[in-house]
């Protein structure tokens, strides 16, 4: 698939979530639930880092340290994706597709050995994206509240 559509989709997906939570109330955004993550802040707060953890791997940075963005609130949640989507759009446009498909090695949050594409990494984070928002509609569920369409079909309907 395409990268800079992979990424499209990735960035309407999760603006999308964001967008949908934002006008439930702020205390269900921080109620405890039954996920891996117990809050949806806490899922959003994860899932943004390990995403920022991805783009400095992809920088050449073997161990990067995990990142706490400001997701106090959705708003705020917003703000740092909406920033570090920003990052990644310049960089991304920087690079050549062969350094894409330039293998880079570095340490994953175990200390394994590992290495990947560019190309392996931006489908890696986006994959971990997908599931966890998946846990948030979970999460909204059990506070009894609706979820929302984010698959990539829902992506391309609103996107021709």
């Amino acid at each position: 698939m395409n990268k800079d559509k992979l990424f499209s989709y990735h960035k309407w997906a999760t603006l999308a979530c964001l967008d949908h939570i934002q006008p439930i109330e702020e205390e269900i955004y921080v109620r405890e639930g039954g996920n891996s993550f117990s809050t949806i802040q806490k899922t959003i707060e994860h899932t943004i880092g390990v995403e920022r953890l991805w783009f400095l791997r992809m920088h050449g940075i073997e161990q990067p340290a995990f990142e706490r963005l400001d997701v106090s609130t959705v708003e705020k949640a917003k703000e740092s994706f909406m920033l570090l989507h920003a990052e990644m759009e310049l960089y991304f446009a920087s690079i050549t597709d062969e350094q894409w498909q330039e293998p880079l090695k570095f340490k994953n949050t175990r200390g394994d050995e590992c290495e990947n594409t560019r190309e392996d990494m931006l489908f890696s984070f986006i994959n971990h994206a997908s599931y966890h928002r998946g846990q948030i509609t979970s999460l909204l569920r059990q506070f009894g509240k609706e979820g929302t369409l984010l698959e990539y079909y829902y992506y391309v309907q609103k996107n021709r």
